[in-house]
């Protein structure tokens, strides 16, 4: 058997990967593991003494990494191959989003003491504009930072005065997302959308705009980190893809990906809390639907893996999208709602096959519809000229009149 690696959720041993003779992502829970917890490293690895060959792991860590273009930079400053996910995870697989960390095999977890480093301004500034060419700072010495997704971002701790970079085992608490550099605004959409959420009976993570000097910043809070005795600990959790076994190139429903019906589904089957979750991931499609979110797929939603039993995780990564066709950004969305994939095609037809699809009675999900509806509507404008006054700009204007638009088109379809 090959060296492998050592797979921890909150320091404790769940278990050893490694590759096969052909290169294939093989993985076996640890007996400590199966005699002491109930938690499973995935819904799709469940808790057995076989392990799982022929890369039926694979999917779940694939989507530990990050992806696309922030993937491209961080493997050429590794000297890694892109496609080389074990060897990734093997660099980068120290701080992961949850509770999952990963470390060469050497027969017990690497002693490195965990520690933080305080960063002035001027560092953070430094750091900040440096994570086009090197995100995640991935090559920095005692940094194995590892977050799924295609857009630049830095995990840091934070103590409510001043930000900190973690090194060894030390968890970070909070994500600083920088704008996207093909996007204006986007700093100023992201904030605006996550505080919107919030505003209308979403659960979203505390989230805020930061400005550092000339440079602007969205910074949010980990749903996936906890305070317990004073000392910051990291909750196990997995997106969506990976409960499902989907590959993250796949995470489009149009290219196989999971659907709304496959999430709901999940839900039902596995969470403590089904009933509650499944009326907020409707909650969730509408809100995403209302402000033009058309990137609301099955990474983008998670589920909290905690000893009771699973549960639906807060919302994020909410931005609308749709205020950015005039860039050519595809508007199709993420995941069908009734069967239809264009946002501007759907009718009350289309949220009544929805309804069907998931088990729920069309009226339930037709006057939370109108409900949402109604909220956001009342709510969009106070917030701008009050909390975001300060943030205006030609994205959140055009966000504005997108919403307005789909609110006021959705009450007369429904009414």
């Amino acid at each position: 058997m090959s060296a492998g690696q050592l797979v921890t959720i909150d320091a404790k041993v769940v278990g050893r990967l490694w590759l096969d003779d052909k290169k294939n992502f093989c993985f076996s829970y640890d007996s400590g593991w199966l005699e002491h917890s109930r938690i499973p490293l995935s819904l799709s690895l469940p808790l057995r003494t076989e392990p799982y060959l022929d890369d039926q792991s694979h999917s779940f860590f694939a989507n530990l990494l990050p992806e696309e273009k922030m993937r491209t930079l961080i493997a050429r400053n590794l000297g890694v191959s892109f496609n080389n996910d074990y060897g990734l995870l093997e660099r980068i697989g120290g701080d992961c989003a949850g509770a999952v960390s990963l470390y060469p095999e050497t027969g017990e977890l690497p002693q490195q003491p965990a520690s933080y480093r305080e960063l002035s301004r001027e560092e953070l500034n430094v750091i900040i504009r440096e994570l086009p060419q090197r995100p995640l700072l991935a090559g920095e010495k005692g940094v194995r930072l590892s977050l799924a997704g295609a857009q630049k971002k830095l995990p840091v701790y934070y103590d409510g005065k001043q930000f900190h970079l973690g090194y060894g085992s030390a968890p970070s608490n909070y994500i600083i997302k920088p704008a996207i550099d093909e996007l204006t605004g986007t700093v100023e959409n992201e904030a605006y959308c996550m505080a919107l959420a919030r505003a209308v009976g979403l659960d979203v993570p505390p989230s805020c705009i930061h400005q550092h000097d000339d440079v602007r910043v969205f910074v949010v809070k980990r749903f996936d980190r906890v305070v317990a005795d004073g000392t910051t600990r990291r909750l196990h959790q997995e997106d969506f893809c990976q409960a499902l076994r989907t590959p993250p190139e796949f995470k489009y429903e149009s290219e196989g990906g999971p659907s709304l019906a496959d999430c709901v589904n999940v839900l039902r089957t596995n969470s403590t809390r089904a009933g509650k979750d499944v009326l907020s991931l409707i909650n969730w499609t509408i809100f995403n639907y209302l402000v033009g979110n058309s990137d609301a797929h099955g990474k983008n939603i998670s589920l909290l893996l905690l000893p009771n039993g699973p549960a639906l995780a807060p919302f994020y990564d909410l931005l609308s999208t749709r205020v950015y066709a005039h860039y050519g950004l595809a508007e199709g969305l993420a995941m069908k709602i009734g069967g239809e994939i264009d946002p501007r095609s759907i009718r009350k037809k289309q949220w009544e096959l929805f309804a069907e699809e998931i088990g729920i009675k069309p009226k339930l999900v037709l006057s939370r519809l109108e409900e949402l509806s109604h909220k956001i509507e009342a709510t969009r404008l106070s917030l701008f000229k009050g909390d975001f006054a300060p943030y205006r700009c030609d994205t959140l204007y055009r966000l504005m009149e997108l919403i307005s638009e789909q609110c006021r088109r959705t009450l007369s379809q429904i009414s």
